[in-house]
């Protein structure tokens, strides 16, 4: 837009010229569209959205809400950074190097126990998205087998390490005497490391896990049945608070985008596509019709849902201090602005 602009201004200097600019009414209208223009510019506000590995299927409503134009007619100029895990995202939260974390609900408990104001400040995913998984030749069947083995996830301090360490726990292990974990990355980088004999299984997300599930894989644990905050859109909520206007179009276009991809199953397949090149139809279909049972219409969770979220998190972590569910999943912005 911007090179436009200078583009419009170069041609015009030289008629400018050539006429004296106060006699010319062609000049006239072409300033007020620069006016306009860069009106239109000034009012963009740029918003750096953070993920745990890239965008993914309980995060297509990103993907949905940029490629249809929803966040730039809201006046956001949304930008998609990837990271390394959960962790690493969460941590440029914290530092004001993104606005936004797509990333494990969990976080903002943990967040909060530190005193930083983290909130959800819109709702993805409502099951668990993971599944352990190991390779169909091993003598591997169940969790309690893993003992003494090294096991795969994303990064320390992510959700799979916290699901790992939960399972461990009610399998009557250690995870930290009686497993290795192994910061093995995501999708492929996981693949390859349970490829290599580097750990003895992984954690891999929903897409990942169908898709090795018709290949030579099988799951040793799967956390996909279980309803819990498991992706949401992470905020400060003192962003939200200095930056409403920003804060509230985010939220509707989000919301817009979510709500379209659970009403019109070509555009979920179409954007699945897209951002899975690579991926047999198949499991295309497969996950496209495993949306509408998974991802939240309001962009809210429940307050059952939070409240077995953080059961979970105390279980595994007694000290933790639970978060009100109003203070950690505020609706402020997902209303319309004086509702």
């Amino acid at each position: 837009m911007t090179k436009s602009f200078s583009t419009v201004f170069t041609s015009w200097s030289g008629v400018a010229d050539a006429r004296p600019l106060h006699r010319t009414g062609a000049f006239g209208a072409v300033l007020m569209a620069t006016v306009l223009l860069s009106s239109s510019v000034q009012a963009q506000t740029r918003v750096l959205f953070g993920t745990a590995g890239n965008l993914g299927d309980a995060s297509l409503a990103i993907h949905v809400a940029i490629e249809r134009g929803y966040y730039k007619e809201s006046g956001i100029e949304a930008e998609v950074v990837d990271f390394k895990g959960g962790a690493p995202a969460v941590q440029a939260l914290v530092g004001n190097g993104i606005q936004y974390c797509i990333c494990a609900p969990e976080h903002v408990v943990r967040l909060r126990d530190r005193g930083i104001d983290g909130v959800v400040a819109f709702a993805f995913d409502t099951k668990h998205t993971y599944a352990l998984l190991t390779r169909k030749d091993s003598p591997i069947k169940s969790f309690e087998e893993l003992k003494g083995q090294r096991v795969g996830i994303t990064s320390s301090g992510s959700l799979t390490e916290n699901l790992i360490g939960l399972q461990a726990k009610r399998s009557g292990l250690d995870a930290k005497k009686d497993l290795e974990l192994v910061g093995a990355g995501v999708g492929a980088a996981q693949k390859a490391a349970l490829d290599t004999g580097r750990i003895a299984a992984g954690m891999f997300g929903t897409i990942n896990a169908l898709q090795l599930g018709h290949e030579d894989y099988r799951v040793v644990f799967d956390w996909r049945t279980q309803t819990i905050p498991s992706l949401g859109l992470l905020a400060r909520e003192k962003w939200l608070n200095d930056n409403k206007d920003a804060a509230r179009a985010v939220a509707q276009a989000t919301l817009k985008a979510q709500r379209l991809l659970l009403d019109n199953r070509d555009i979920a397949v179409a954007g699945l596509r897209k951002l899975y090149p690579e991926l047999d139809a198949k499991v295309i279909d497969e996950v496209a019709d495993s949306l509408p049972n998974r991802l939240s219409r309001d962009g809210l969770y429940t307050s059952d849902a939070w409240e077995q979220l953080q059961k979970d998190l105390v279980e595994l972590e007694p000290q933790l201090r639970r978060v009100d569910f109003k203070v950690g999943n505020p609706d402020t912005f997902l209303k319309k602005a004086g509702s």
